[in-house]
């Protein structure tokens, strides 16, 4: 463990008391949904997520071989299964409903699922063994949601020993930062999934500061997005895959990152800014 890491991008004062009453009631009652164990994922119903099998697809049965990551074959299904199916859950965006429900509620049962499901997780999954370490953008998003899950539990007495003090996530945040490092999306990759590639990088390079090479890894990320946002939208906003579901997404993750980089007090280019506003003028205007 690093000596000094520690968690300081936690919300600002005041965040969770501006929470709307029935939107609280609506994130309460999907964190419920969620705690039942039942989830919906590319329009497949998943009742199994109290004790998820991360390589489990339960749209063709099969679950997905273990291995070193480059020797699974993920693009296979007769092999694999359903690669989608397999990866949506493990991109860790339902823990942050529940992460967030914590947050509202200070219900710690909703925590205490959050910590049994990473822990799970990253046991199943060690560095570069298996399918959920074969694709950039999984990883991206992943760390992102790591980020968001962190931030919502900070209020919760068991945070700081499922992060920062808790050797496994460490690593396994480490790695995944090395991994992105090392592997960015290049080709007929360099749209959507190079940019959640640089958006998790920035995020958990800003957020989980903790390594010697945090510095390089957010400067290199940072780069990145602003090259890759600008090589990726048209002038008028639009984004070069012209569907509004990736331009969407594309935005989201710009925007998460450029928030993330405020939060850290980290300056962000204005090139930046100025795509992620015009993508946002042109998605109003569809």
């Amino acid at each position: 463990r690093p000596a000094d890491a520690r968690f300081t991008a936690v919300l600002p004062a005041g965040t969770l008391d501006a929470v709307p009453p029935q939107a609280a009631k609506r994130l309460v009652a999907e964190a419920d949904r969620l705690m039942a164990g039942h989830a919906e994922f590319f329009g497949v119903v998943r009742d199994d997520l109290v004790d998820p099998d991360w390589w489990y697809d339960p749209k063709t049965g099969r679950r997905a071989p273990w291995g070193y990551a480059f020797d699974v074959p993920y693009r296979d299904e007769d092999a694999v299964g359903d690669i989608k199916q397999i990866w949506e859950p493990s991109r860790h965006q339902y823990l942050t409903v529940l992460a967030a429900a914590h947050a509202v509620t200070g219900d710690e049962r909703y925590a205490e699922r959050v910590a049994e499901h990473l822990r799970s997780w990253w046991a199943a999954n060690a560095p570069l063994r298996g399918v959920h370490w074969t694709s950039g953008i999984e990883l991206g998003i992943r760390l992102l949601s790591w980020v968001w899950i962190r931030r919502l539990l900070d209020g919760w007495q068991g945070a700081a020993d499922l992060f920062e003090n808790n050797p496994v996530a460490v690593d396994q945040i480490w790695h995944h930062q090395r991994w992105l490092a090392a592997f960015p999306s290049r080709g007929s990759s360099a749209n959507n999934h190079v940019i959640a590639e640089a958006a998790g990088q920035l995020a958990a390079s800003c957020a989980f500061a903790w390594f010697p090479t945090s510095a390089r890894w957010r400067d290199d990320a940072l780069r990145s997005l602003e090259r890759n946002l600008r090589g990726n939208t048209f002038p008028s906003g639009l984004n070069r895959e012209l569907a509004s579901e990736y331009h969407g997404l594309v935005l989201e993750l710009g925007l998460a990152a450029v928030a993330e980089a405020d939060a850290a007090g980290v300056a962000v280019p204005a090139t930046v800014r100025l795509v992620l506003l015009r993508m946002t003028d042109a998605l109003a205007a569809v």
